[in-house]
């Protein structure tokens, strides 16, 4: 047909004005189609692991986990590995091997892993080039409670939980887990809820993190089984496969537990704790003996018979509270229903008493302001004691 157009100088005209005139119409018609979003994997696994320090061996192991799985079209697994003795590097994971990167600015060097900035630059990298419905970011390291985690040996430096949150404000972070001690307490818990920041999920403990972490291959075997898991699902994966793992391990290793908490409540949570808070004091300036001794035995209740830096510092909350309530102090046990309620906790045997989340409640305000491993500025710079509890024990101390 066409060369029956080429045959006749007229169509021939006739056919140039008609292509031209829709080439013009194509601007006008463009905006208007709707414009198909680029499909993303269910999930994006984020881990900061940050191994420049004396975990560095759990960090080859960790990886190597990792790796026996694999991303796949459903699930990235993300990493950025800083070792001891090398630079740095941002892998997407795949089974049986690493890729690096492109175009990641930190790789190739030394990066300083207690920077908020490299954290941000991590998760801002992730989320672009490994889109997904949900995130997760898994924070790999030591852990110190109220003082933060990741602690980076060259140079020396660690992140704090203000300079975490304020790393983290703008991105979608489903779940938020730290592969670290001791940081599944209210305090830490109330820094990550009482900004801008969206988290549904922190997985936490309130006790030891054993030198190989999380399990991370039944974990990911899991959820690449299951990439359609919501938060809760794999919050509550995490913390099956993790207390399923070390029950299996050497009874030193046994002493663990793990929560999922649903972020959603702790504004409640911090809420009731303030509401009991003032009944206590109210109480302590009513008949400070009697009610001194009932809240010293509701707070050895607590003691799991593990501390981080001494039995005085840390205890559980739930079990204080529920003390409490059996004594018939008002506010308990609505605030123990909401704990409970708040919280997807397993505890291995050797640590059944843990009911999920820890408080600090040091005995003296002599201890507090002279241990120094307790560090008192630090803890004053959380948000969550000037909800009430700071004024509590100064009451309780005496102070």
């Amino acid at each position: 047909m066409l060369r029956e157009y080429l045959r006749n100088g007229q169509n021939l005209r006739r056919l140039i004005t008609v292509i031209f005139s829709m080439i013009l119409l194509v601007p006008v018609i463009l905006p208007v189609m709707p414009v198909q979003a680029k499909s993303g994997a269910e999930w994006t696994i984020m881990v900061y692991l940050d191994a420049d320090n004396n975990l560095d061996p759990y960090g080859y192991v960790n990886v190597e986990d990792m790796m026996a799985v694999g991303s796949t079209k459903d699930v990235n697994i993300v990493v950025l590995w800083d070792k001891y003795d090398d630079v740095a590097n941002l892998y997407k994971v795949e089974a049986g091997d690493l890729i690096a990167a492109k175009g990641f600015k930190l790789n190739g060097i030394e990066a300083n892993m207690g920077d908020p900035n490299t954290l941000r630059d991590f998760v801002k990298y992730s989320e672009r080039n490994f889109k997904a419905d949900n995130y997760i970011l898994v924070l790999w390291d030591h852990g110190d409670d109220h003082r933060g985690c990741c602690w980076d040996d060259h140079p020396e430096d660690h992140l704090t939980h203000q300079e975490i949150t304020g790393a983290l404000s703008g991105f979608q972070i489903d779940i938020l887990a730290f592969d670290a001690c001791v940081e599944g307490m209210i305090e830490v818990a109330y820094e990550y809820a009482s900004g801008d920041l969206d988290i549904e999920y922190l997985v936490a403990t309130e006790g030891y993190v054993p030198g190989s972490g999380y399990p991370y291959y039944p974990i990911l075997a899991h959820l690449t089984a299951d990439p359609t898991m919501d938060a809760f699902d794999l919050s509550k994966t995490i913390v099956d496969d993790y207390i399923a793992y070390y029950e299996t391990k050497r009874p030193a290793s046994r002493l663990v537990e793990l929560a999922a908490i649903d972020m959603s409540c702790i504004d409640t949570i911090v809420q009731q704790i303030g509401e009991l808070a003032d009944v206590l004091e109210g109480l302590l300036l009513s008949d400070r003996e009697d009610n001194h001794e009932m809240i010293a035995e509701a707070k050895g209740e607590g003691n799991l018979g593990w501390s981080e830096y001494g039995w005085e510092a840390y205890i559980d909350l739930p079990s204080f509270v529920s003390y409490l309530a059996d004594k018939d102090v008002q506010g308990a046990e609505d605030l123990y229903e909401t704990l409970t309620a708040s919280m997807y906790v397993v505890a291995s045997n050797a640590l059944s008493s843990a009911e999920g989340m820890g408080i600090f409640f040091p005995g003296s305000f002599g201890s507090f302001s002279n241990n120094p491993y307790w560090h008192g500025d630090d803890y004053l710079a959380m948000q969550f004691p000037h909800e009430g509890w700071w004024d509590f024990l100064q009451v309780y101390w005496g102070v």
